[in-house]
C-alpha cells in the first residue's frame, strides 16, 4: 500500500486574504551551490505535489542565483501563474554604490531586476530584507506603495524590523494613504524566542501584522545531527564555514561586531564552549522528546513552530526531495500537539522570555506563545 502523504493547511498571511501554506519553501540552502539547479528542481516538484504554495527568495541569494534557480522551478512545475505565492526581498545584490539599502532607486530598480532573474511579470510579496536606518523611513514606504501600486508585487512586507519601525512604517502609510506592509520575516526557533513571542507581540496585536518563519531549526541544529559535538568541515557550525559567524545566536553572545554594513557578527568559538555544551545538552533532551512522540527531532522543531498561529507560514530548505517529504511530516506531529507535550518541550529548552507586566492588573501578562498556540490544528491524514 502507498504511503498516505500529508495534507497541507493553508493560513492567511497577515491581516490579508492571501492564503500560505504554513509549511513553505526557501532558497537559501541551495543558493551559493553550483550544481544546485536540478536539485532545487526536484525539491520544489515536491514541495508542490505535498501541498506548498509559496516560495520564498531574495536577490542578495547568491547574488540573484537562487531567484534564477526559483524561476525555472516554477516553470519545471508547470502550474498557472496565479496557484503560487512567490516572495523575494531586496537589499543588497551587487557591489555599485546603489546596489543595496532601501533608497527609492535601489527598491525600483531591484524589483525589475528580481523579476527578469525570476522571469515573472510579478511577485505576490516583496520584501525589505533589512531595516536601513540611512533612507528615510518615509522614502522607503512611498516606494514599496509605489512598486505595489505598479504591479511589480500586491503586498510588501519587512524583514528583521524591530516594532518600532513597524509602528514608524504603518504611521507614515497610514498618514499619506499608502499600502501597508502585512507581514515581517523573521528568524523563529527553539533557541532563538525574544523577538517573535515578545517584541513583535504588539506587531500582532495591533496591526494584525503576519510573520514569515525563518531558520524554524536554528540552522540544523535542531535537527539532532550535530549532538555529539562534532561539526564536520562543510557544516554549517565548523569554525571555517561561512555561516559560523551566525552561531552567537545559538551558543551565546560574545561577539565582536563588525559594524552594521557588515550586517552580522563574527563570533570567537573558543569562548563559547560553556554555551555551546548548553546549547548541545538541549539538543540532545530535544531529540529524547522527539523520539517519545514517534518523529525526528526536525520534524519535531518545525511543528513546534507551527503550531504557533502568530506564524503564518514557515520557511525550510532542503537539498533532496526525501528531505522536503520529511520535513512535511511535521504537520502530523502539530496535529497531535498537547499541552503536556508543550510543557515538555518548554522544560527542555529552559528560555521561555520573561513575560511582560499587565499595569491594569499588576500582574504578568499570559505569555504570547501561550495565548497563541494551536491545540487544534487539523489532521487531514486520517
Amino acid at each position: 500500500m502507498e504511503q498516505q502523504k500529508p495534507k497541507m493547511i493553508y493560513r492567511k498571511l497577515g491581516n490579508t486574504g492571501l492564503d500560505v501554506s504554513v509549511l513553505s519553501f526557501g532558497t537559501w540552502l541551495t543558493a551559493h551551490d553550483d550544481k544546485a539547479e536540478d536539485d532545487i528542481i526536484e525539491c520544489m516538484k515536491k514541495a508542490w505535489e505535498l501541498g506548498v504554495n509559496f516560495f520564498d527568495t531574495a536577490e542578495g541569494y547568491g547574488a540573484g542565483v537562487a531567484e534564477t534557480l526559483l524561476g525555472k522551478g516554477l516553470k519545471a512545475i508547470g502550474a498557472p501563474r496565479e496557484d503560487f505565492v512567490v516572495s523575494t526581498k531586496l537589499f543588497i545584490c551587487g557591489s555599485g554604490v546603489n546596489d543595496k539599502m532601501l533608497s527609492r532607486k535601489h527598491l525600483v530598480e531591484g524589483v525589475k531586476n528580481s523579476l527578469k532573474r525570476l522571469d515573472l511579470d510579478y511577485v505576490d510579496v516583496i520584501f525589505c530584507h533589512r531595516p536601513d536606518t540611512q533612507t528615510p523611513i518615509d522614502e522607503t514606504c512611498r516606494a514599496m506603495d509605489w512598486i505595489v501600486e505598479e504591479g511589480y508585487a500586491f503586498y510588501w512586507a519587512t524583514s528583521e524590523w524591530t516594532p518600532d519601525q513597524i509602528a514608524r512604517a504603518m504611521e507614515v502609510c497610514e498618514k499619506e494613504d499608502l499600502n501597508k506592509p502585512i507581514a515581517d520575516q523573521c528568524q523563529y526557533n527553539g533557541f532563538y524566542r525574544e523577538n517573535f513571542e515578545k517584541n513583535l507581540r504588539h506587531s500582532y496585536e495591533n496591526y494584525k501584522y503576519g510573520t514569515t518563519v525563518w531558520s524554524p531549526l536554528a540552522m540544523g541544529l535542531l535537527t539532532g545531527k550535530y549532538n555529539s559535538g562534532e561539526f564536520p568541515v562543510g557544516s554549517r557550525f565548523h569554525p571555517d564555514s561561512e555561516e559560523s559567524k551566525f552561531d552567537h545566536w545559538y551558543f551565546g553572545k560574545d561577539v565582536c561586531c563588525l559594524g552594521y554594513e557588515d550586517e552580522y557578527y563574527i563570533s570567537n568559538v573558543n569562548l563559547l564552549s560553556s554555551r555551546r555544551e548548553s546549547a548541545l545538552e538541549t539538543c540532545n533532551k530535544f531529540t529524547k522528546i522527539a523520539e517519545e512522540v514517534g518523529c525526528t527531532s526536525a520534524q519535531l522543531g518545525l511543528a513546534w513552530v507551527i503550531v504557533n498561529r502568530d506564524t503564518s507560514t514557515c520557511i525550510f530548505g532542503a537539498k533532496t526531495p526525501q528531505q522536503v517529504e520529511d520535513n512535511i511530516g511535521a504537520l502530523k506531529v502539530a496535529s497531535k500537539w498537547t499541552e503536556e507535550l508543550e510543557d515538555k518541550i518548554e522544560e527542555a529548552l529552559g528560555n521561555q522570555p520573561d513575560p511582560e507586566m499587565d499595569y491594569n492588573t499588576w500582574a504578568p501578562k499570559r505569555p504570547r506563545r501561550r495565548v497563541a498556540i494551536d491545540y487544534n490544528m487539523p489532521n487531514l491524514n486520517e
